[in-house]
C-alpha cells in the first residue's frame, strides 16, 4: 500500500514538472473566486464557446505554451468558462461578453479588473495579462480615474481605447471627449483611431464628420483604417436590416447609404449581394461574384485579395479556367502589396490548382519558410510540399 500511496505522489510530482501551458482549474467559479482571494491573485477568466475558430486556436496553440503557463499559473488561478453552457449563461450577461474569445481578469470578489476581446500570440496575451496585474493602468485603475474626474486628452484616449478594447461601453466619456473639442482638432492619427473604435452608427455626428472630411483624415492616419471604419459601419447597419427580414427595411437602409456617400454605399451593396449569394445553391456564381468584387473595388487591399483568392482556391465544384486565372490574379496582386506566408501559401495553392506545379512548389517553399514554427504544419504549402496533397 505504501508503494501505491509513492507512486501516486511521484506521478502527481513528475506531471507537475514537466507540464507546460496554463493550468486551469477545474471547480465552480465560485470556488475560483475563493481561491483567488485567498491567494492575493487576481481570477483569469477564459470567455469561450465551443464553436468559436479563434477560441480553439489559443487553447491549441498560445495556452499551451511553456512561457505563458509559467508567467499565468505563477499570478493567476486560471479557468475556462463555456459562455454557452449553464455555468457560463450567467456570467455573460454580468461581464458583457458579446465576443469571443472575450478575457477577462477578476478580483476575488468577481469585479472586472481587465477585459478584452479576441486571440492574438504568446507575446501579446502575456503583454496584455502584464497590463492586466498593472492596478493603475488596467481597465479598473482607468475607470477608478475617470470616476475621480481626470479628463485630460491623453487620459481620455487612454480610457476609452481601452473600454473599447474590453467591449465596455463608455458612451458618456466617448460624448463628452469629442464635445469638448473643436472638429478641427479631431484631425489626428490618435482621434482617428478613437472614432473608429467607438463611434457605431451612420447616424453618428462624428462618423458623419470623419465622411465629410475622409480626404483630411487620410493625410493623417492610414486610409486603409479610414475605409473599413466607414465601410464597416455601414455594413454593420445594411446586415442588422437584412437578418430581420425586413425587404422595406433593407430598401430603405440602401437609399440612406447612397446618400451619405454613393461610392462607399454602392461598394457596401455589391459586397452584401456577393454575401447574400454565399448562402445560395449556385456556389459558383458565389465565386464568380467573390472574383469580380475583389477586382473592382478591393484590387489594393493586400489582406481582402487574399481572402477572396483563397475562398475560391478551396472550391470543391468545378471552376472555369477564366475564374481560376482571376482567383490567380487576385492572390499573385496580394504577394506583391504585402508579401507574407499566407498570402504565399494562397498563391501556391492556385498555382498548382491551374496545373503550374512547379512554380507552385516556389512559392510553397517561400510560404514555409517565412511562416512561424507553430504555423507551419497546418499550411496547404507543407501539406503540399510533403506530397500528402497532390
Amino acid at each position: 500500500m505504501k508503494k501505491i500511496i509513492l507512486s501516486v505522489v511521484a506521478l502527481f510530482v513528475f506531471t507537475n514538472v514537466f507540464s507546460q501551458g496554463i493550468q486551469f482549474e477545474h471547480g465552480t467559479f465560485s470556488e475560483a473566486l475563493a481561491k483567488a482571494k485567498k491567494e492575493n491573485k487576481m481570477v483569469f477568466m477564459d470567455c469561450y464557446t465551443t464553436w468559436c475558430g479563434p477560441c480553439k486556436y489559443l487553447a491549441k496553440n498560445v495556452f499551451t505554451q511553456k512561457e505563458v503557463g509559467e508567467f499565468f499559473n505563477k499570478n493567476f488561478v486560471n479557468v475556462k468558462m463555456d459562455m454557452e453552457s449553464e455555468a457560463g449563461k450567467p456570467l455573460m450577461g454580468r461581464y458583457q461578453v458579446s465576443a469571443f474569445p472575450t478575457l477577462l481578469w477578476l478580483d476575488g470578489d468577481g469585479n472586472i479588473q481587465h477585459k478584452t476581446m479576441g486571440a492574438g500570440d504568446a507575446k501579446s496575451l502575456i503583454g496584455t495579462a502584464t497590463l492586466a496585474l498593472d492596478t493603475e493602468n488596467n481597465w479598473s485603475g482607468l475607470n477608478k480615474q475617470y470616476k475621480n474626474g481626470k479628463r485630460n486628452s491623453e487620459f481620455m484616449q487612454k480610457y476609452i481605447m481601452a473600454s473599447t478594447k474590453a467591449g465596455i461601453d463608455v458612451k458618456e466619456a466617448v460624448d463628452n471627449y469629442f464635445s469638448s473639442k473643436k472638429p478641427e482638432e479631431l484631425i489626428n492619427s490618435e482621434d482617428a483611431i478613437l472614432i473608429a473604435s467607438s463611434v457605431k452608427s451612420t447616424s453618428n455626428k462624428m462618423y458623419q464628420f470623419v465622411l465629410n472630411n475622409k480626404t483630411k483624415f487620410y493625410a493623417v492616419a492610414e486610409k486603409a483604417q479610414i475605409d473599413q471604419f466607414l465601410e464597416g459601419t455601414m455594413m454593420r447597419e445594411l446586415g442588422q436590416c437584412l437578418r430581420k427580414g425586413d425587404e422595406g427595411a433593407v430598401e430603405q437602409k440602401k437609399k440612406e447609404l447612397l446618400a451619405l456617400d454613393a461610392n462607399i454605399g454602392t461598394k457596401v451593396i455589391a459586397f452584401m449581394d456577393v454575401n447574400l449569394l454565399s448562402r445560395g445553391a449556385d456556389k459558383v456564381k458565389f465565386y464568380q461574384a467573390v472574383a469580380d468584387y475583389g477586382i473592382k473595388y478591393d484590387f489594393d487591399n493586400s489582406n481582402n485579395l487574399n481572402r477572396y483568392a483563397w475562398t475560391i482556391a478551396e472550391a470543391k465544384e468545378e471552376l472555369s479556367k477564366e475564374l481560376l486565372d482571376t482567383a490567380l490574379k487576385m492572390a499573385k496582386r496580394s504577394v506583391e502589396l504585402d508579401a507574407n506566408f499566407a498570402n504565399i501559401d494562397t498563391y501556391a495553392f492556385l498555382l498548382n490548382r491551374v496545373g503550374q506545379k512547379e512554380k507552385a512548389k516556389v512559392q510553397a517553399k517561400k510560404s514555409v519558410e517565412l511562416a512561424p514554427e507553430d504555423q507551419k504544419k497546418d499550411l496547404w504549402a507543407s501539406k503540399f510540399l510533403s506530397g500528402e496533397i497532390k
